[in-house]
């Protein structure tokens, strides 16, 4: 032991000297995880480095012997290496994300400490209280196993369903399509005398389970009718709701989630719903039109903009435009096409097509050599060619001091047309396994 600690003891020192031929020696070490994250400590307070081995598992094993709502029944096995445990019980959607023990312990000590236990005992068939668990719904036990040195060494799993509870009757929203145009779509709401209150959400066909995954650990979710409530817009009784600034000839799938009168929540329903078309079948195409170059205020910064206006023709369903340094386009024209003639990397992604003349403003530095780029896509999904147009801002603009030479950040603002805008609903609250009461285990 001590022979390995004067070895790495010795390499500091070495480091240190080779650092002090070029720079100022380090005066931190810092100890870095597979997960990237670091504990660092200053050199002139640490009195010695010393390494140490346990051999064997850190485990706390866990075995789910029964699940309530807010109880749990569980045996708990440490191995003879792990002292003491934290324990945790973390929605599914979110434990899928925590694919390793460094992330996993991570997390959890991110956690508020109501939410997690530290227990240093076995427990055979003991309870588990102080959590508030959702019905019908999938969950991950974790606990972390601490060693003698009081080193969180091994994560344990254990996953698990509630129960689903008892509806009384049998809720049910009748739905109907009553409307479209190219942007929205209205949709006509009848629940029947079994539903308590239910909520409303809509999204692109075929992309809400990817949106559930991707930010359930976000939200807490515990189940799709739980995003659908914190997403959703409320409604009791009969009602009709407009989906506003959505996307033309597009499907949605419309969420309803509903709750009986004693606040459970039903099977979730689905439904479809789509907008009026945009385009034909031709070839489409953008035109392109520059217009002033001035000073303008760019949050109290006087900058020279350039303002650059798009306009579709009647064949285009969607385009796409952006404005490259001269010297990138020219570097690789294909490739700046082909993004420019691309879909969104995630679902729904707001502001990457648009469907309506336009006008943006550009922050662009005098003598600037631009390609301002636009394509267009018509109904039947096809591509038309690529308008490139080059231009030179100005070599001077009267008021205005060059700056600096810098990379160019043509970051634009749009000046004309509706601008794209969040989906419709009830904004969504942060949430994740609430504890009523500090988490516990008893015999």
């Amino acid at each position: 032991m001590k022979k390995t600690a004067m070895i790495f003891a010795a390499a500091i020192m070495s480091a240190s000297a080779a650092f002090a031929q070029t720079e100022e020696a380090p005066n931190r070490i810092l100890v870095t995880n597979t997960a990237g994250n670091y504990t660092g400590f200053v050199i002139d307070y640490t009195d010695a480095i010393n390494f140490a081995r346990v051999d064997g598992d850190v485990l706390a094993n866990v075995v789910i012997d029964e699940v309530n709502l807010e109880t749990m029944t569980l045996t708990v096995t440490r191995t003879p290496e792990c002292y003491r445990y934290k324990l945790v019980v973390i929605p599914e959607v979110t434990a899928k994300q925590l694919t390793d023990d460094a992330n996993a312990i991570r997390y959890i000590n991110s956690l508020p400490s109501d939410m997690v236990a530290l227990l240093d005992q076995d427990f055979d068939h003991g309870t588990l209280s102080g959590i508030e668990l959702n019905p019908e719904s999938s969950y991950t036990i974790f606990t972390v196993g601490i060693d003698r040195y009081g080193v969180e060494a091994g994560v344990a799993r254990a996953e698990f369903q509630t129960p689903a509870p008892e509806i009384i009757g049998d809720p049910h929203v009748d739905v109907e399509v009553v409307g479209s145009t190219q942007k929205s779509f209205t949709v006509k709401f009848t629940p029947n005398a079994d539903v308590q209150s239910y909520w409303i959400l809509a999204g692109e066909k075929g992309t809400m389970q990817s949106q559930y995954e991707s930010f359930g650990p976000m939200f807490g979710f515990s189940n799709f009718s739980d995003m659908i409530r914190m997403w959703g817009i409320q409604c009791i009784g009969d009602y009709e709701y407009t989906w506003t600034e959505m996307s033309p000839n597009t499907e949605y799938d419309v969420f309803v989630a509903m709750t009986d009168f004693n606040g459970y929540f039903a099977p979730y329903e689905v439904y479809s719903a789509s907008t009026s078309p945009l385009g034909g079948h031709g070839v489409a195409a953008v035109e392109i039109s520059v217009g002033g170059y001035s000073l303008e205020d760019w949050d109290g910064a006087m900058k020279p903009t350039l303002t650059v206006s798009y306009v579709p023709n009647s064949e285009a369903s969607c385009y796409r435009m952006n404005v490259f340094s001269a010297e990138d386009y020219d570097a690789d024209p294909e490739g700046c096409d082909a993004y420019l003639c691309s879909e969104p990397p995630m679902p729904s992604m707001v502001g990457w097509f648009q469907y309506d003349p336009v006008s943006y403003e550009y922050p662009i530095e005098p003598g600037t050599s631009i390609v301002i780029a636009a394509a267009a896509k018509n109904i039947d999904g096809e591509w038309g060619g690529v308008n490139a147009v080059r231009y030179t801002t100005p070599a001077t603009l009267e008021g205005y001091d060059p700056q600096p030479a810098a990379t160019p950040s043509f970051r634009p603002r749009q000046v004309k047309g509706i601008a794209p805008s969040l989906r419709q609903g009830v904004v969504p609250q942060l949430s994740a396994v609430k504890a009523s009461k500090a988490l516990t285990m008893t015999r």
